[in-house]
């Protein structure tokens, strides 16, 4: 039964534990194989500011809040699969504040075919525009199931199950999508859409 243990200083959300513990869990996993995820045990000490010491100085609360400030704007900028779909939700939310937290103002989107929605948009105010274009022919049933982003520096790309019924006629679409982004300065600065195979020939026949 594998134990890792980790040891950081108080201030840390349990949300950011819970993703240290899931992280170290699957670079083990990694190593082990996934028969042995049942048994990886995580366990995530918390150490009060004054307790530790480095070459006999101690860490002071100070020093504790500047390194968890600094984390925070690091983590503000970096890409991973949760910021990645943190983004998404943002825009599916529609607050402006948090779409420029991850959405670039000139950020450019892809959408590939022979219909009507095909074409680059171009910046936020038009990505926005897409959906909610896409929402009113499907009368809002358009959902995507996104897996697991798989992040290479700063291009990210999302596997994603496209289902919806037309609001008109009642058409289905139930479609595999390829979503390419590219990031730049921690926000989005360009995604495309890709369909393989005869998905793009149904992707196409639903919108027209």
């Amino acid at each position: 039964m594998p134990i890792i243990r980790v040891s950081l200083l108080e201030g840390w959300t349990m949300e950011q534990k819970a993703q240290v513990a899931r992280e170290l869990t699957e670079g083990l996993v990694s190593v082990l194989g996934e028969v042995s995820r049942p048994f990886i045990y995580v366990v995530v000490d918390e150490m009060q500011a004054g307790a530790v010491a480095f070459a006999g100085n101690v860490i002071t609360d100070e020093m504790n809040q500047e390194a968890l400030a600094l984390s925070a704007r690091q983590r503000r900028t970096v890409v991973d699969a949760q910021r990645t779909e943190e983004a998404y939700a943002a825009l599916a939310g529609g607050d402006p504040e948090e779409i420029a937290r991850y959405w670039a103002d000139d950020v450019t989107w892809s959408v590939p075919g022979t219909h009507p929605l095909a074409g680059v948009r171009t910046g936020v105010a038009e990505l926005r525009a897409y959906h909610q274009e896409r929402d009113r022919i499907t009368g809002g049933t358009f959902g995507s199931e996104r897996g697991r982003a798989l992040v290479d520096g700063e291009t990210v790309v999302v596997r994603s199950r496209d289902t919806a019924i037309r609001a008109d006629d009642g058409r289905t679409l139930a479609v595999e999508a390829l979503h390419t982004l590219q990031w730049r300065d921690g926000r989005i600065s360009a995604g495309s859409e890709a369909y393989g195979g005869t998905d793009q020939a149904a992707y196409d026949a639903f919108w027209n």
